[in-house]
C-alpha cells in the first residue's frame, strides 16, 4: 500500500515571501538569473540550491503574460473564481483565458515539444465550477479544478483529440499546472509586469521542490496543502 503523503511542511523556514526579494529591481521586463537570484537566498537548503538550477532553466521568451489580451482585473478575477469567492460566467470566463495565456507563457521555450491548450476545453472543465458548494472554498477548490484541467483533453498534441504526451512531458505540464494555482492563489501584484515575475517565480518554485506530480494529484488533501503553503510564500 502506497503511505500518504505528508502533510506539505517543506517552506516554513523562509524568512519572507519570495517576491519581497526582488523589491528595488529596476527592470522586470526580462525575467533572468540575475533577477530572480535573490528569491534563492531565502531557501533554506538543499531547496535553495535547486531553485537556482530552476532558474537556469526559465527562457525571457517573445511573448510574455503583459502582452496577452488580459488585464490585471481579469487575474484577480480568475483568482477569485479558482478560489471560490466569485464563482459567476464572466469570473469563469476569466479564469478559462488567464490560465490559458499563463500555459502559454511558461510553455515559451520548452524542450519537450509544443503541449497546447485548448480554452474551449478549459472553459468547459470550469464551467462544472459555476457552484462553488459542488467544489468547497479556496485551495481545496483550486486543487479539484486543477485536476479536472490535467485530466481532461484541454492539453495535449492535439487538445480534444490526442494528448500524446510521455511521462516527462507529463511531469512537466503538472509542474506548469501547479504553477499557475500557486500564482492564482497568491497575493495580488500591483501591476501586470509584477505578475509576470510572479508566475516565473512560482515555476521556478514548484520545479525547485522536486515535487512527486504522480502522487501528489493523486491525494487531493495533499495537493491542497502544497498549493496554500507555496502560494503564501510567493
Amino acid at each position: 500500500m502506497t503511505p500518504k503523503l505528508p502533510v506539505p511542511g517543506f517552506l516554513s523556514d523562509i524568512s519572507m515571501p519570495l517576491r519581497d526579494a526582488l523589491r528595488g529591481v529596476a527592470s522586470v521586463a526580462d525575467v533572468t538569473e540575475d533577477v530572480l537570484a535573490p528569491a534563492a537566498q531565502l531557501l533554506p537548503e538543499p531547496l535553495s540550491s535547486q531553485f537556482r538550477g530552476a532558474l537556469g532553466s526559465l527562457e525571457s521568451a517573445g511573448k510574455r503574460l503583459i502582452h496577452a489580451p488580459v488585464d490585471h482585473s481579469s487575474v484577480a478575477s480568475a483568482s477569485q473564481f479558482l478560489t471560490g469567492e466569485d464563482t459567476g460566467r464572466d469570473a469563469m470566463v476569466s479564469a478559462a483565458r488567464v490560465v490559458v495565456f499563463a500555459w502559454e507563457h511558461l510553455a515559451e521555450g520548452g524542450d519537450d515539444g509544443p503541449y497546447l491548450i485548448s480554452e474551449t476545453i478549459a472553459a468547459e472543465r470550469l464551467s462544472h465550477y459555476l457552484d462553488a458548494e459542488s467544489s468547497g472554498p479556496g485551495a481545496a477548490r483550486a486543487a479539484r479544478i486543477l485536476t479536472d484541467i490535467r485530466n481532461s483533453s484541454a492539453i495535449g498534441r492535439a487538445p480534444g483529440l490526442v494528448k500524446g504526451t510521455t511521462p516527462e512531458g507529463q511531469g512537466k505540464i503538472d509542474l506548469a499546472l501547479l504553477a499557475i494555482a500557486s500564482w492564482a492563489l497568491a497575493k495580488r501584484s500591483a501591476t501586470l509586469e509584477e505578475e509576470d515575475v510572479l508566475l516565473d517565480l512560482a515555476m521556478a518554485l514548484v520545479r525547485a521542490m522536486r515535487i512527486d506530480t504522480d502522487r501528489t494529484f493523486s491525494d487531493p488533501e495533499y495537493l491542497s496543502g502544497l498549493l496554500t503553503e507555496t502560494a503564501a510564500h510567493l
